[in-house]
């Protein structure tokens, strides 16, 4: 088997893990754990700042960033707000709310299919073999109306944890 071949089986093998642990996340209860959410807000700041900067370059993605964190953080709001908290011992857990967390989850997956479908399109095309396809096609993925897609999902999270963090002191004297 290539390199090639073996990079692109632990990428898909990665992808499904991340879709399989955002699925669970989404449907049951978890652990409210303020350390991990305040990585992954960090993460996802930084990553969010990465496609806003690579967009800034054209009217169409400044729009579609800016409608995608307004839907983001719309979510995240009415989220938290759905959100239930339990208290189990001395462990605080939550639970979201399955619809929208579904929702930010189908358009996560929408998104993704929709690249996946792209770049096949692409190399079926003779588009990779071309120089500066395969570039051409990553500098895609953070801009347009794509990248708005992209950016209600950071946005949500984002936000989503900031508003838990900020809650959490409540919910464990309620919970």
């Amino acid at each position: 088997m290539s390199l090639q071949a073996l990079i692109i089986a632990a990428v898909c093998i990665f992808i499904v893990y991340r879709i399989v642990q955002r699925v669970r996340r989404t449907i049951g209860w978890q652990q409210l754990n303020p350390g991990k959410m305040r990585t992954v807000t960090v993460i996802l700041s930084v990553v969010g700042l990465i496609f806003l900067a690579q967009g800034a370059l054209h009217l169409v993605s400044i729009v579609s960033d800016g409608i995608g964190l307004m839907i983001g953080v719309v979510l995240a709001y009415y989220g938290a707000e759905m959100t239930r908290f339990e208290r189990r011992g001395a462990d605080l857990f939550y639970r979201t709310n399955i619809w929208i967390g579904s929702v930010v989850t189908a358009l996560f997956l929408g998104r993704l299919a929709y690249r996946v479908y792209g770049m096949y399109a692409m190399s079926q095309s003779g588009g990779l073999q071309q120089g500066g396809g395969m570039m051409d096609s990553l500098r895609q993925m953070s801009g347009g109306w794509t990248s708005g897609f992209m950016l209600i999902m950071f946005a949500y999270y984002i936000a989503y944890n900031l508003i838990l963090l900020r809650k959490q002191k409540y919910a464990a004297s309620r919970a």
